[in-house]
């Protein structure tokens, strides 16, 4: 690990600087204030990132802030994990001011997206499958890309990211999805910040997890992301469970509670109890997958959970889980406990 990273062992680096673990309060580990992939209005990718507009800025402060203030407020939310990933992130500066209003810690993510299947969302033409950069570069210049980002901050703003965002579409990873976890790999051993990935195909996390293993992650650094479905299958749960016998962590996102009241998740709090049954239930972190998007149409808030951003998994999720049986012990493992333990650099 690098001598500065040495130094911030044991801290969480959030957009405002390193804090203490417990700092952080109860953790959402997937979040997206501004994840703003196209240009539907010229049809182009942004491939770039550039500052804010006025507006822009405005609309998040006006909008966001509130709800993460009162989540912080009313439910103790104390910290968020911001995955999105240049180019689509916002300007730097943007993230701790929003921190700074709201009072809520925010770990931001270096990464790489995954590539797309040709004509999902935004991917029209093969040159928009995934970030130009992505292909353009080797191993080694992503991998500079992420620790730059960690060590010394994101474009001179001195607003450092905290944590590294992989992702792959299916279970066979195409060559640039493997040369994004190849460097991703090597930027987390060189920096201790852990690893949070998209993986919502089952058998991806084996490919995932096989290749930073390979690079000689420690797997108790990774958390796989977008796994409700894989907990939610009975035969499945054992693979997973053999990961986090190896130290993996895994993530349910996309918890959005409908007009059945939440019905649909009773297979999940069932699953979460059979793990920790299994001893593993500090391998377990909630996300929503909520905020601000252009992935479908004009930037605005996203449209494939209910609202609000954060705050539904307050006022809507975890009551309704609760219902379902879910126990305070594991709601503090899943929520305070185990974010804490995965996010400070180790």
């Amino acid at each position: 690990m690098m001598t500065e990273m040495v130094r911030l062992r044991g801290k969480a680096l959030t957009v405002c600087g390193p804090v203490e673990p417990a700092a952080l309060g109860k953790v959402m580990m997937h979040e997206h204030l501004h994840s703003d992939i196209y240009d539907w209005g010229k049809d182009e990718l942004i491939t770039a990132e550039r500052p804010l507009l006025p507006e822009r800025r405005k609309y998040l402060m006006d909008n966001a802030v509130p709800l993460l203030k009162e989540a912080r407020e009313k439910h103790g939310l104390g910290a968020y994990c911001d995955v999105t990933m240049p180019p689509w992130r916002a300007w730097p500066d943007l993230y701790a001011d929003v921190s700074k209003a709201a009072g809520v810690h925010i770990v931001l993510a270096t990464g790489f997206y995954r590539e797309l299947e040709l004509g999902a969302y935004w991917a029209k033409t093969p040159d928009r499958q995934i970030w130009p950069f992505v292909r353009q570069s080797s191993v080694e210049q992503l991998e500079a890309m992420c620790v730059r980002e960690i060590v010394e901050g994101i474009h001179g703003t001195g607003v450092r990211a905290g944590c590294i965002k992989l992702g792959s579409s299916r279970a066979p990873m195409t060559e640039a999805e493997k040369k994004t976890f190849r460097a991703g790999g090597r930027a987390q051993k060189a920096t201790g910040v852990h690893i949070t990935t998209h993986c919502t195909v089952k058998g991806a996390e084996t490919r995932q997890l096989a290749i930073l293993e390979d690079e000689g992650v420690d797997l108790a650094r990774v958390v796989i992301g977008h796994v409700a479905g894989h907990l939610m299958d009975p035969e499945y749960r054992a693979t997973m469970i053999d990961w986090m016998k190896r130290g993996a962590n895994f993530l349910s996102t996309n918890l959005g509670i409908g007009d059945d009241n939440g019905e649909g998740w009773r297979p999940l709090v069932d699953a979460i109890h059979g793990v920790f049954d299994a001893g593993h239930g500090d391998k377990l972190c909630f996300g929503l997958d909520s905020g601000y998007c252009s992935e479908s149409g004009e930037f605005g808030p996203m449209t494939f959970l209910p609202p609000h951003p954060w705050l539904h998994m307050f006022s809507h999720t975890l009551p309704a889980f609760r219902r379902m049986g879910l126990t305070g012990e594991e709601e503090d493992w899943i929520m305070r406990r185990n974010p804490q333990r995965i996010i400070p650099v180790q």
